[in-house]
């Protein structure tokens, strides 16, 4: 199967049990909660053919949760029940090491890598950035399967990519509009 994968980048990632039971989350786990409900859900259903994977850390070593459409069980579209998700997931990667993968019993999928090595891993689809630039192509009529990236804070992650063919795109203001804009022109 074809894949649309997204995957929304974030320096920080601060998020807490307190925060997450209160429902007054950070700035940045809003972002990424409604990135997974624009990215998956759909119609009462799960996109089947899109993973979104958030991931925050330094370049060198990514905290990635990977959130796959074909193998995602019991959770729901909801902020709240998302954020729950995202608060276990982000406890469980402190327990890997650098280059260690595992996936949940939700189907939820845990890795800590070097951006390198996931754009390695994950490129075989071609690589489709969000940047802020004139020259971006505006999104695409028929969104092709790839690897979709959208980096929230000027972290200066994406500079220097590996040689990979990189298809720069125009970058909305959110990644959720991002993610929306992708699944529209695929679905069309």
């Amino acid at each position: 199967m074809s894949l649309r994968r997204f995957l929304i980048l974030f320096r920080e990632f601060p998020i807490d049990e307190t925060s997450v039971r209160a429902g007054e989350n950070a700035h940045e786990v809003i972002v990424a909660c409604r990135s997974i409900n624009v990215g998956l859900f759909v119609s009462g259903d799960l996109r089947r053919d899109v993973e979104v994977s958030i991931a925050h850390g330094e370049k060198e070593n990514l905290r990635v949760m990977t959130f796959p459409g074909q193998k995602l069980k019991r959770v729901s579209p909801d902020e709240r029940s998302i954020s729950f998700f995202l608060l276990k997931a982000n406890k469980e990667l402190l327990n890997l090491h650098l280059g260690e993968a595992r996936r949940m019993d939700n189907g939820i999928e845990l890795r800590r890598t070097g951006l390198v090595e996931l754009l390695s891993l994950w490129s075989d689809s071609g690589i489709f950035l969000a940047q802020a630039d004139a020259a971006a192509e505006q999104m695409p009529v028929q969104a092709p399967p790839g690897l979709y990236i959208y980096e929230v804070d000027k972290a200066g992650m994406l500079e220097k990519l590996p040689k990979h063919p990189i298809t720069i795109l125009r970058k909305p203001p959110s990644p959720e509009r991002f993610i929306l804009d992708i699944n529209l022109s695929s679905d069309s």
